[in-house]
C-alpha cells in the first residue's frame, strides 16, 4: 500500500494543508487537502472517501471535490463514514444554502454521490481493502479505520483523546505496519486538550505506552501556529517509534 500525506495540518495557514490521506491514489481518509493538492486528473482517479467526522478541517475540499467530478466520467463517488457523520455532511453541507445538494445529483443516470454507511466497531469491504471502523473519543462521534490489504494494515485515526480500546485493538492487528495518530497543542495546553478532546505530546507519550508493536507512530494534526514547539517536545518523548507526519511524503505501508 501506497500512502501520500495531502495533509497533515491541524489547523489553516500558508502552505499547511488540512487532514488529508490518499491511499493508491484511489481510496482517501478524510478530505482537507483533496482540491487544494490534487490536479482534476487525479481528484478524479479517487473512487472512495473515508470520513472520520464531521469537523470543517477533515470535510473542508468535499463539497468542491464532489463538483469537480462532474467533468469526469459518470461513476460515483462514494462517501464511507458513520450515520452521524454522513447526516452531518447531508444537512451542513449539501444543504442548497452552503452548496447545492449533491446527494440527489445524477449523471447520465448514474448517481454523482452514494453514501455508504459504516458503524464503529463493523468492517466493510471498500475496493481492494478490508475496513474497519474503530471508535475514537473526540468532541463529535469519530472514527479512525484500519486499513488492510494483502497481509498489511495501517490504522489511521481521526481526532482523539486518550482511549484504551484503540491501543488494544492495535495489539491485537499482528499485521500492523503503522498507526496516524493525532497531537494538536503542546503540553502547556493540556487543560484545553482535555476540554476539545484532543492530544498534546505529554499525553500522546502516555498513550503510547500502550502499544505492544514495534511500528511506526506517525503523528499528525498539529496547529501550525504550535508546530516547533510541539516538534521539539515530541522529539524528546523517550520512544524511537514516533515522529512527525510531513505534508507530502510518501509512505510504503
Amino acid at each position: 500500500m501506497r500512502l501520500r500525506i495531502l495533509g497533515c495540518a491541524g489547523g489553516s495557514a500558508p502552505g499547511a494543508q488540512l487532514s488529508c490521506y490518499l491511499l493508491d491514489e484511489v481510496l482517501a481518509v478524510d478530505a482537507g487537502a483533496l482540491t487544494t493538492t490534487l490536479d482534476f486528473a487525479a481528484q478524479r482517479r479517487v473512487q472512495d472517501v473515508l470520513l472520520t467526522h464531521g469537523h470543517l478541517d477533515h470535510v473542508w475540499t468535499l463539497p468542491l471535490f464532489l463538483a469537480t467530478r462532474f467533468g469526469g466520467a459518470a461513476v460515483p463517488c462514494r462517501l464511507h463514514g458513520s450515520s452521524y457523520t454522513l447526516e452531518t455532511v447531508r444537512q451542513h453541507l449539501f444543504n442548497d444554502r452552503i452548496w447545492p445538494d449533491f446527494t440527489e445529483a445524477t449523471r447520465e443516470s448514474v448517481p454523482l454521490v452514494q453514501f455508504m454507511p459504516i458503524e464503529p466497531g463493523s468492517t466493510a469491504q471498500v475496493l481492494d481493502y478490508e475496513v474497519t471502523a474503530l471508535p475514537l473519543v473526540h468532541a463529535v462521534p469519530t472514527q479512525g479505520y484500519r486499513l488492510r490489504r494483502a497481509g498489511r494494515s495501517l490504522i489511521v485515526c481521526g481526532d482523539t483523546y486518550g482511549n484504551d480500546g484503540l491501543w488494544a485493538f492495535a495489539n491485537a492487528t499482528a499485521d500492523l505496519k503503522a498507526i496516524i495518530i493525532e497531537c494538536s497543542f503542546p503540553s502547556r495546553y493540556d487543560g484545553l486538550a482535555k476540554t476539545s478532546l484532543h492530544l498534546t505530546p505529554r499525553l500522546l507519550a502516555e498513550e503510547v505506552q500502550k502499544l505492544k508493536m514495534p511500528v511506526p507512530v506517525l503523528v499528525t494534526h498539529v496547529k501550525p501556529e504550535d508546530a516547533a514547539e510541539v516538534a521539539r517536545e515530541l522529539s524528546a518523548i523517550d520512544d524511537r517509534r514516533v515522529r512527525l507526519l510531513k505534508q507530502g511524503e510518501t509512505i510504503e505501508v
